[in-house]
């Protein structure tokens, strides 16, 4: 872990600390010890089931229990409760291992964080609920729960995608993108739960508990929907590699195509969630072969203008495949025209230069180093020079030539251009300078 990391998961430990010290007490404020207690447990359970919905990031049900919370009590034992909450859960999840790799669930700076940013967020949405919904009618209420579940999901994301911004190199707002494309209809649900949670709970303890039903149930929903996705691209990509399989010269050809395109993205500085949308599609893009004949496909010799015209369908047949998966929505875009050319003398729509979707440029190139520099049954693979040297002749008219430029910068050898990888490494030297500035303060 880096020390910048470090810094920043411990940093709203102080603030988080001062809130629960300086809120105020709310005199006469009628509370239910009882019912206080069974919100923690549960949200202390709840914070044991999360899904994995983006690499470093994880939502899980508490959402509707911490809305109860806020909605339920004033703003100091809300606050507290759902601070408790936490560090209960993400403490439990800390003697917990991962029987898979054998690490912790939870690392002890993990629960710091956690905590301190809920506090933080809480805080910042019980005080305006508690001003909105002093007017006492139902339009108030019903404003001052909007205020809260926004104030409280905006804030507590915001520092969760900064952490794992930090932690993966990965731009955070693309962190919470592809995130919330899986499960914010899920989040909003399980605050539309929270709010159902309080008014059920007001007077009947144990509706508290019943209540906890339907909020697993929205969560079993995100699981499986996470689960179906993933199971939907293995089966894809399985099929894909099946059609590099019946030919042993292509053989993980795709995989390959998929390596070089997400560097090649990278090198171009796109956001993650085309980098990933170019991978799926490189993956994939050769997946219409299956319906090419073995004669035609593995033919060692010069392609008849009938075989070739045959040979030609396979991005439209990958697409019409891939038209069924709704997670291949965009990316089939990608595969039907990687076969395309910038001069307009591709295939399959003879489509010219910026009409071309940028994935698909990148996967032209891809896809054009690799057949080169693989073995074919009709000739043996090129050197990586001549290869290159190829690329560079078509740069203008068969590939796009700022795509080719930064697919020659990924190869080794190549000279180092100076551009971060990553936003965090482009950061890392403005938070070395407020670093030393602070120092000297």
């Amino acid at each position: 872990m880096s020390p910048w990391l470090r810094a920043y998961l411990l940093a709203p430990a102080a603030p988080a600390i001062a809130i629960i010290a300086l809120l105020p007490a709310a005199p006469g404020a009628v509370t239910d010890p009882v019912l206080m207690a069974v919100l923690v447990t549960v949200g202390a359970v709840a914070a044991n089931f999360p899904v994995m919905v983006s690499p470093r990031y994880k939502v899980d049900p508490t959402p509707a229990v911490y809305l109860a919370c806020i909605v339920l009590f004033p703003p100091a034992p809300a606050v507290a409760m759902i601070g408790l909450s936490r560090a209960l859960g993400d403490g439990a999840l800390c003697l917990r291992r991962n029987p898979a790799t054998g690490r912790r669930r939870r690392r002890p700076i993990d629960v710091v964080f956690n905590t301190s940013q809920l506090v933080i967020a809480a805080s910042a949405a019980a005080l305006p609920y508690q001003t909105l919904a002093a007017g006492g009618g139902p339009a108030s209420q019903v404003a001052g729960v909007v205020a809260a579940a926004a104030i409280m999901y905006a804030i507590s994301t915001i520092l969760v995608v900064i952490g794992a911004g930090l932690m993966t190199g990965r731009n955070p707002f693309d962190i919470w993108a592809e995130a919330a494309a899986v499960d914010l209809r899920q989040t909003a649900a399980l605050y539309v739960a929270g709010y159902l949670l309080a008014v059920l709970s007001t007077g009947h303890t144990l509706l508290a508990v019943a209540m906890m039903v339907p909020v697993a149930g929205i969560q079993l929903a995100l699981k499986r929907s996470v689960l179906l996705r993933e199971q939907t691209i293995n089966a894809v990509e399985s099929m894909a590699d099946v059609v590099d399989r019946r030919d042993p010269y292509t053989y993980q050809h795709s995989q390959s195509v998929a390596e070089h395109a997400v560097r090649t993205a990278r090198r171009l500085r796109l956001p993650d969630h085309e980098v990933e949308l170019i991978r799926l599609a490189a993956r994939v893009h050769d997946l219409g072969k299956i319906a090419i004949p073995d004669e035609v496909l593995h033919k060692s010799g010069r392609l008849s203008s009938e075989e070739f015209e045959l040979m030609k369908k396979h991005p439209e047949t990958g697409a019409e495949i891939l038209a069924k998966f709704p997670e291949y929505k965009r990316g089939r875009e990608l595969v039907l025209a990687h076969h395309e050319r910038i001069d307009g003398l591709g295939y399959p729509r003879g489509l010219a230069g910026s009409a071309i979707a940028l994935g698909a440029r990148i996967i032209a190139v891809a896809d054009s180093w690799d057949a080169m520099t693989s073995d074919r049954p009709y000739r043996a693979a090129l050197d990586g020079e001549v290869a290159l040297t190829e690329l560079m002749r078509g740069k203008g008219t068969q590939w796009d030539a700022e795509v080719v430029d930064a697919f020659a910068e990924t190869l080794p050898g190549a000279p180092v251009t100076g551009r971060p990888e990553s936003w965090a490494e482009a950061g890392r030297p403005l938070l070395r300078s407020l670093g030393a500035a602070v120092g000297a303060l």
